[in-house]
């Protein structure tokens, strides 16, 4: 029997069209899987035959795609970002949205040459993190997901584009027990409250675990937002891809973990909110003794004990000043806060965990071109610090 490409295509349009609306791109996908050719191959040559084997793997294919299976996991791959993706039942299918992260990131990135370390959140087949890898060469990620299936299929992603030495893959619930700094942190989370996710099609196709963002479909960004804080050095970059509804709130959620950030919502290019775009406060703040500050400015350069003492002077990123006040310096009178540019510090930064928690550490006297401004750290009633006077 002479099957043409014509008349399989044809055949395949023909029962695809009822339960698809790209009945023909899906013939054209499928028939270009199995004979291992390029889609342009199936274009422009309708009178090539296929064989009895190849035949009767379309139609099986077939068949699972009318009984409601998506075509990327009938043919076990995908493409995202110009790059071909292995996937199965267990992680989500790439989306063409998701790349807007991807150029997000790429763009901070080459603007930011010496930040190199980042950590990709749930990363399901490992499209986003390996795009940005493949990309960049000298950037070294961690690919983190809750499921030890999509890990697996992450890792496969990863050995198929050469790029296993240049990535770490963590078993992990978003961010827990995974220790930084990071320079970027990226994350494509579940974000469709599960109610709505009941009534969906994709929630019977694809893994309800990659999907499930909770009763508001922000739970699981806003656990990472927390978590965020703890691993994200100062003038770090934060993308997180959000549903269409959501720009308002996750914004507003942001802007009240993260104090004096540049916070952005971006639209994707059907013009529907799609990315929250967070980049973190590039200054730093240690707290002080007004007479210490005193005599910093007629030495003309700031040391306090502590670098005698431990080595370092301890210094705190914004949203941590108050934690670091109320445990140290309670009932302490008349304090100062350093705002300092990390930039202009003129000595080394290491990023170090304290309890759990990431301090900067300034390894190094603070030159005072660095501080460019000062503001008061007042206690209320009982000596408590409640709020902050930011830089004017």
């Amino acid at each position: 029997m002479d099957i043409t490409l014509q008349k399989i295509q044809a055949q395949l349009v023909e029962q695809l069209a009822p339960s698809s609306e790209t009945a023909l791109l899906d013939a054209q996908v499928l028939l270009a899987h199995f004979l291992e050719k390029p889609r342009s191959f199936i274009l422009a040559h309708p009178e090539s035959s296929l064989t009895q084997t190849q035949y009767e793997s379309i139609c099986q294919a077939v068949e699972r795609l009318i009984n409601g299976e998506p075509l990327p996991y009938v043919i076990g791959h995908w493409e995202f970002y110009g790059l071909d993706f292995q996937l199965t039942p267990a992680v989500l299918i790439p989306r063409p949205e998701t790349e807007l992260l991807v150029e997000r990131a790429l763009s901070w990135l080459r603007n930011h040459p010496t930040q190199r370390k980042a950590i990709d959140v749930g990363t399901g087949s490992g499209c986003l993190g390996i795009s940005l890898a493949k990309h960049i060469p000298d950037l070294h990620l961690v690919l983190t997901d809750i499921s030890s299936q999509a890990l697996h299929v992450a890792q496969l992603n990863a050995e198929k584009h050469g790029l296993s030495d240049q990535l770490e893959f963590r078993q992990a619930n978003l961010m827990d027990g995974i220790v930084g700094p990071f320079d970027l942190i990226c994350a494509n989370l579940p974000y469709i409250p599960n109610s709505l996710l009941m009534t969906l099609p994709v929630g019977k196709r694809e893994p309800r675990i990659a999907l499930d963002g909770g009763l508001s479909g922000t739970e699981l960004i806003g656990k990472l937002l927390k978590q965020g804080r703890r691993h994200l050095v100062s003038g770090g970059f934060m993308l997180l891809e959000i549903e269409s509804s959501q720009g308002d709130e996750v914004k507003a959620l942001a802007k009240s973990f993260y104090t004096l950030s540049i916070i952005h919502v971006l639209k994707d290019l059907s013009c529907q909110d799609r990315c929250l775009e967070i980049e973190r406060s590039s200054l730093l703040v240690h707290i002080c003794p007004r007479e210490e500050w005193l005599q910093a400015q007629s030495l003309g350069i700031y040391q306090d004990k502590s670098l005698q003492q431990d080595g370092f002077i301890h210094c705190s990123q914004p949203e941590q000043v108050l934690e670091v006040a109320n445990r140290f310096y309670l009932g302490a009178p008349d304090l100062v806060l350093l705002w300092l540019d990390l930039v202009k510090l003129g000595s080394e930064i290491r990023w170090e965990y304290v309890d759990g928690a990431m301090f900067p550490h300034i390894y190094g006297p603070i030159n005072l071109e660095a501080v460019i401004s000062t503001s008061e750290l007042q206690p209320e009633i009982g000596g408590v610090f409640r709020t902050i006077q930011l830089p004017g």
